[in-house]
């Protein structure tokens, strides 16, 4: 209202406003009050999007802290705290943050990042267990290799190679191999395969 000695005043900027009080003898006065209007937004940046895997559990998300902000990231799953402008993020599955930033003046803005997490496990196959003799005294193990990946074999007695996906094998006693793949995420996975050795001369 424009006729009372308090309105309420609810401008959408900085306004000046002028008030003429008329006394009962016809005279008259004014004076003026501003009234500040600061709705302006924080600044939020969530940071850019972040990759886990096998090798690299955890990262940090957010960007600094401004002085009179205040931080809520939502959701909390996989955070070493959710109030403050930088965590810690080591989430189990890929998740999408959301970091609310309230200013001092109230105002809030938000924004969001992704954290990515492969942790899938490469395949890993050792082939099937193989036959030597007298005959056939050596075979190839494993199976064809798969880019990305690394190999790893063990025991390396009697292997021609242990990194590389199909060693040849030419065990002089029976042996079980353990073939374990690395893939280009970190993760491992393993797998066995017996060669069987059957030399035994004949009576």
């Amino acid at each position: 209202s424009a006729l009372v000695a308090q309105p309420i005043a609810s401008p959408t900027s900085t306004t000046a406003y002028t008030v003429t009080v008329t006394g009962s003898n016809g005279c008259t006065a004014t004076d003026v009050v501003i009234v500040n209007v600061n709705t302006t937004p924080p600044t939020v940046d969530a940071g850019v999007d972040k990759n886990l895997n096998c090798t690299t559990t955890s990262t940090t998300i957010g960007s600094a802290a401004l002085a009179g902000n205040a931080y809520s990231w939502s959701p909390e799953t996989g955070l070493s705290s959710s109030s403050v402008a930088q965590p810690t993020a080591n989430p189990t599955v890929t998740t999408t943050y959301t970091v609310t930033v309230t200013g001092s003046n109230g105002c809030t803005a938000s924004d969001v990042v992704v954290v990515n997490v492969n942790t899938t496990p490469p395949v890993a196959d050792g082939g099937p267990n193989k036959n030597l003799n007298c005959t056939t005294p050596s075979t190839t193990i494993g199976v064809a290799a798969v880019s990305g990946n690394t190999y790893n074999w063990s025991p390396a007695a009697g292997l021609s190679a242990t990194n590389v996906a199909q060693p040849t094998a030419s065990p002089s006693s029976t042996t079980t191999y353990t073939v374990v793949v690395t893939g280009s995420n970190g993760c491992t996975a393993s797998d066995v395969v017996l060669v069987n050795v059957n030399n035994t001369p004949p009576t």
